[in-house]
């Protein structure tokens, strides 16, 4: 029985070791941060490791795999839930090296108002929230030259004027003023909050289909 009970615990352990190495690949191309990816990549390490001196100890080997399976799934369970509820936390929003802003064309240098979202495989990088909302709204006319790709619009975070912190961009408070827009984490004292919720659903009900044309400033 003792014997069962140590097998089923090292197939445990393999499993998720295997989970492990899965996640962190799942990680590193979906832009998070690095210090996500060396957490679950670690506790791989550790499990094998682990692993690896209980072949040594066999004596001890069930309470090696016992705690193995316990630490593994503790810390691997832990980033998986945090990084899936707090995607604004723990991704890397940096912008690739010379990449420009798709609507100005401009290369983005400062990143206090920058925006990001994916459009079916392709990363957008826009320069200020203003700029995202213009494209947004003039969407028709990026179809018509062929300048962007039709698909999935999915992960839009927007970094905030207020607090400078990146949140989704349902979360996110609008104010236009003098025709620019601006998005904010709490609207100043006075301020009126204009709903963009119906013009992002439009956008991204033009862009649903799959297509293969690029955008200048996507990654």
């Amino acid at each position: 029985m003792a014997d069962l009970e140590v097998i089923v615990l090292i197939a445990t352990s393999r499993i998720l070791e295997f989970i492990g190495i899965v996640v962190t690949i799942f990680l590193m191309f979906r832009g998070y941060k690095a210090r996500y990816i060396l957490i679950v990549g670690g506790i791989v390490l550790f499990s094998i490791l682990i692993s690896l001196t209980g072949l040594f100890y066999r004596e001890y080997i069930h309470f090696i795999a016992l705690a193995d399976v316990i630490i593994t799934s503790i810390v691997l369970g832990g980033v998986i839930l945090y990084v899936s509820k707090n995607p604004e936390k723990a991704r890397d929003f940096t912008p690739p090296d010379s990449v420009r802003c798709p609507v100005c064309k401009v290369l983005i240098v400062k990143e206090e108002e920058i925006c990001t979202m994916r459009i079916g495989h392709h990363t957008y990088y826009f320069d200020s929230f203003d700029h995202m909302v213009k494209m947004m709204k003039e969407i028709d006319f990026f179809i018509e030259r062929n300048s962007i790709p039709k698909g999935k619009v999915r992960d839009v975070f927007v970094k905030t004027k207020d607090t400078g912190r990146w949140i989704r961009i349902e979360k996110v408070k609008v104010l236009e003023k003098e025709g620019v827009y601006y998005a904010y984490e709490k609207l100043p004292e006075g301020e009126e909050h204009k709903d963009l919720k119906e013009l992002f659903n439009r956008f991204k009900n033009k862009l649903r289909g799959n297509g293969s044309q690029t955008l200048k400033g996507s990654s």
